[in-house]
Parts: structure tokens; C-alpha cells; sequence
């Protein structure tokens, strides 16, 4: 057993005890009673200063020298783990059914006939954040993302092309004039409003001529995060303002214009289009939209495989 000495010695000026009792080969609790005299489970009915007083002594609770907790391990971690959940999923029937059913589509959140313009836009809003979550959550090529991860992002990032052309057209059409005319400062927002827009629509055309085995592909979608969390955070506070400056009905009204607008527009993000409001984006909408759907209708678009690799089957009826 180690003397008193070689314990204080051990411990140093720091009195790491831990590290210590490894190296004399005795257990924490008893290292402290060696060095100090009193056994480290508190039990000792000495004084705070007497204690204190003695060599190698610690200040606060010394139990954690008695009572070591326990070396815990994450299963989730391993990969065998990994390996024994896939191979259970992929022998049950309808986790697989439940899987080739599954797209990246959001789920609706809140009153979906609620047509009040601050209500419709912040659930679109919400659709497309959860969207950019999904993206986030598959790994780029930069982390080592396979080519079923990079069809798959590159399918979203279609997704959300659609989502936020027809999202942004009907808002140059009908929300930002009705911000312009409502708001102190109006002009300015709408300025503001459409300069961000811009940016977005100029990262998701670049995303569009990027295939995903780049690693330009993975920068251009951390930029896109960047300028839709912006924008959206942008949005959120005029639209805050517009609830607060403007009569409900009229809110309806412009929520039902926007959401009969949106069955109209563009589908893809077309980087010459006016970046104005009302008229001007009315009109380049209707030009384009026809334009958008033929192309669309061609097939092979990747939204159309909602969030899945061009190898991955996607349908809601097929049964395994």
C-alpha cells in the first residue's frame, strides 16, 4: 500500500485524484484517505476548516472519488447495430412498403383552409424549411454521400424549386403592392423583399446546373440556407406587421388571391424574370408557366421523385 507521501505526490498541486490512484494502482476513495485521513464518502464529522487544513485535502464534495459512476455506451453508435436495425426493416414487409411509399413531402401543418394571407404564407414558409432540413440531413458529397444520397438531394432541391417559384411569383403579385400601399416604409420593404427573393431564385438556378457530385453543389446549397433563412426571418416580422395594420377579411382575400395565383405559376426559377410587382410579374407568369408545365410534362423532372434516388421506385400503392 502506498504511503501518505507518495500519494500527496501523486496527486500534485492539482490533487487529480483519479489519475493518481491509476498510477499507484488503488482505488480513488482510498488514495484520498491515505493523503488526507478522512475517507472521501463525506462520513468523517470533522469541521469544513479542519478538513481543509490537512494535505491534499479538496474543497466541495469529494464522493465522486467513492461513488464512480458508471462507463456508459451509445448502441445507436455502433455499426453493428446499424447493420442489425437495416436488416431487420428491410425483412419486414411493410417497413419496406412504408418505405418506397414515403417521399420528402412535409406534412400539412396547422388549418389548411385557413386562407388568411399571414396564416397560408407562413405555413409555405414551414413546407420549405422542413424541406431544407431533409436536405441538410443527407450527406453531401463533401461528407462522403453516396450517389443514391446525391440523387436524392438533388430531387429535393427540385422540390423545393417548384415550392418557392410558385411561392414568390404569387407574393410579387399580390402581397408585396398590398405591403407597399400598407406599411410605413412600404417601398422600402418591398424593395428589400424582392432583392432577397433574387438571391434565393439566382442559388436555386446555379443548384439547377450543379450536378450534386460536385462540391461546388454542396457550397451552393449552404448559400441557399443562408438567404432562406434570411428572407424567411424577413418575412416573418412584415408579415407580423400586415396581421397587426390590416382588416381580416382583407387578409382573407389576399391569401385566396395568392393560393388561386400559385395553380398558375412558374415552376421553375427563371433568373431574367422581372424582379417587380404586381402587372409586370402577372404577365411574365402567365408566359412562362405554359413554358414550365410542357417541360414538366416531358417527365423525368426530379421533384417528381419526391426526395428519392432515381434507383429507388416511388409509388403510394405498390405492396412488397
Amino acid at each position: 500500500m502506498p504511503t501518505q507521501r507518495q500519494v500527496l505526490d501523486a496527486i500534485g498541486v492539482d490533487c487529480d485524484y483519479d489519475a493518481a490512484a491509476a498510477r499507484l494502482h488503488i482505488p480513488p476513495g482510498q488514495a484520498y484517505l491515505i493523503a488526507t485521513g478522512l475517507p472521501a464518502d463525506g462520513s468523517d464529522t470533522s469541521s469544513p476548516d479542519e478538513t481543509l487544513r490537512r494535505p491534499g485535502a479538496m474543497r466541495g464534495s469529494t464522493q465522486h472519488l467513492v461513488y464512480q459512476r458508471p462507463r456508459t455506451s451509445d448502441p445507436i453508435q455502433k455499426s453493428l447495430v446499424h447493420e442489425w436495425i437495416r436488416g431487420r426493416a428491410e425483412s419486414d414487409p411493410q417497413m419496406v412498403s412504408a418505405a418506397r411509399s414515403r417521399g420528402a413531402e412535409p406534412g400539412q401543418t396547422g388549418d389548411t383552409d385557413d386562407t388568411d394571407v399571414c396564416d397560408v404564407l407562413t405555413r409555405q414558409h414551414d413546407t420549405v424549411t422542413a424541406l431544407m432540413q431533409q436536405l441538410k440531413a443527407i450527406p453531401g458529397v463533401t461528407k462522403g454521400g453516396s450517389e443514391v444520397h446525391q440523387s436524392r438531394r438533388k430531387s429535393i432541391v427540385d422540390m423545393m424549386t417548384v415550392e418557392l417559384s410558385r411561392h414568390e411569383t404569387a407574393e410579387q403579385e399580390h402581397l408585396w403592392p398590398a405591403v407597399r400601399d400598407l406599411l410605413a416604409g412600404g417601398g422600402q420593404i418591398l424593395e428589400q423583399a424582392l432583392e432577397q427573393e433574387q438571391e434565393g431564385k439566382d442559388s436555386l438556378v446555379a443548384l439547377g446546373k450543379t450536378e450534386p457530385s460536385q462540391e461546388r453543389f454542396d457550397e451552393l446549397v449552404e448559400e441557399l440556407e443562408k438567404r432562406l433563412r434570411r428572407h424567411v426571418a424577413f418575412e416573418d416580422k412584415v408579415l407580423l406587421a400586415v396581421r397587426d395594420s390590416m382588416a381580416e377579411e382583407d387578409r382573407r382575400a389576399i391569401g385566396e388571391r395568392i393560393l388561386r395565383a400559385e395553380q398558375h405559376a412558374p415552376t421553375r426559377s427563371h433568373p431574367h424574370a422581372p424582379g417587380q410587382a404586381a402587372a409586370t410579374v402577372t404577365a411574365a407568369a402567365a408566359s412562362a408557366a405554359p413554358l414550365d408545365k410542357a417541360r414538366d410534362g416531358l417527365g423525368d423532372r426530379q421533384a417528381e421523385r419526391p426526395g428519392r434516388a432515381e434507383e429507388e421506385p416511388y409509388s403510394h400503392t405498390e405492396e412488397v
